[in-house]
């Protein structure tokens, strides 16, 4: 189960990528985070949200 707010370390794992994809992905708006202390968190809904986007399903 992953938690309810991640940082780019665990959505790196999850998602199976590099942190600097992960941080590019965040600057450029494709992925949806906020920053808080100078870090980057990402909450657990919109994770999910992107990844239904990446395999399609969010078309259904």
């Amino acid at each position: 189960m992953l938690d309810p707010t991640l940082d780019v370390k665990d959505i790196a794992a999850y998602l199976k990528i590099s942190v600097y994809t992960v941080k590019n992905r965040l600057r450029s708006g494709q992925l949806r985070g906020y920053k808080q202390g100078g870090n980057w968190r990402i909450k657990r809904e919109w994770l999910l949200a992107y990844e239904r986007l990446l395999t399609g399903e969010a078309e259904q």
